[in-house]
């Protein structure tokens, strides 16, 4: 009966250990896609005159344009012969529900501002700071029932035109991400795990320092 009680907490100690070094694991395995996904940003502009992918409506992977699928491709779709396929797990975060079948985003809030729908990889003049893409934690953009989207589909074109992707844990409809925060990717192909947007290293405008979603302004 010593014995196992000792056992029982040896495992009591470990288990948390344990849980916190897979929560790490997964954390790391999301930072590496997301900087895999920086590269096929750039391979992507290196063979489109510096042009990165564009983002338009919700598009279905392979869609015809009818019903919820928007016409044209997504970004993701675009992206696909320099890059992977939507369907691949580099697109989907670890530690996000498998429910999730692609969970990370392109920003455009500067370019949806600015009435435009690509960036030059030129235009961006802060490029350690601008997010680029990241976790994509907003519940508004996923399909139910995790999601709230009212959609039935899964988005392969998530952008934050018009309400952040990127959002933090404990935000209200925020899915939680990563214990030491949300990674995300910044246009000159850092990756680094944030818990809430700080302005002294982030900014969603690529021109300005500092600027957060709610402050983009145009040129």
């Amino acid at each position: 009966m010593v014995v196992i009680g000792i056992i029982a907490i040896l495992l009591a100690l470990l288990l948390p250990a344990m849980q916190r070094a897979r929560e790490a694991a997964k954390q790391i395995q999301c930072a590496s896609q997301l900087r895999q996904l920086g590269v096929g940003f750039v391979n992507y502009a290196a063979q489109n005159h510096g042009w990165l992918p564009s983002w338009s409506g919700w598009h279905l992977y392979g869609g015809d344009g009818t019903g919820e699928d928007a016409p044209g491709p997504g970004w993701t779709e675009q992206l696909e012969p320099y890059y992977a396929s939507p369907r691949k797990e580099v697109y989907q975060c670890p530690a996000m529900p498998p429910e999730c079948a692609m969970t990370y985003f392109l920003e455009a809030r500067w370019l949806a501002i600015n009435g435009r729908h690509e960036m030059q990889m030129t235009e961006i003049r802060r490029s350690s700071e601008f997010v680029l893409s990241g976790d994509c934690t907003a519940l508004w953009i996923y399909p139910e029932p995790l999601g709230t989207s009212g959609m039935t589909i899964d988005d392969c074109d998530k952008s934050d035109e018009l309400q952040p992707c990127l959002m933090f844990w404990p935000e209200p409809d925020c899915l939680p991400a990563h214990r030491a925060g949300c990674n995300v990717l910044f246009a000159d192909g850092h990756v680094m795990p944030y818990r809430k947007f700080d302005p002294d290293y982030m900014t969603y405008n690529p021109k300005q320092p500092g600027q957060d979603f709610d402050q983009v302004t145009t040129d």
